[in-house]
């Protein structure tokens, strides 16, 4: 059986992601390292990017490191880097 690659992201500090700075940064840039993207249109849904529902627990167990009780209903209730961003405000 072939073993599939994986897509889990590190952790924040592990990928010395830096959860500080303004929300629409921070949300933008865990999104675009997840869906392997120099950039993302803050106002693109998540899944019209590509993502997957394992990206989406992925990008949450990150961003729980500025916003720990964010949860993963709220990335599909808030689905574009800007309403997220909105929805967590500064944490």
């Amino acid at each position: 059986m072939t073993e599939l690659p994986s897509t889990e992201l590190p952790s924040a500090t592990a990928t010395g992601t830096d959860l500080d700075g303004d929300p629409v940064e921070v949300v933008e840039a865990v999104w675009a390292r997840a869906l392997d993207m120099e950039t993302i249109d803050p106002d693109d849904g998540f899944f019209d990017l590509g993502a997957t529902s394992t990206m989406i627990v992925d990008v949450v167990r990150v961003l729980r490191g500025r916003w720990p009780d964010l949860r993963i209903v709220d990335v599909f209730a808030h689905a574009t880097v800007r309403q997220l961003a909105a929805f967590l405000g500064d944490g």
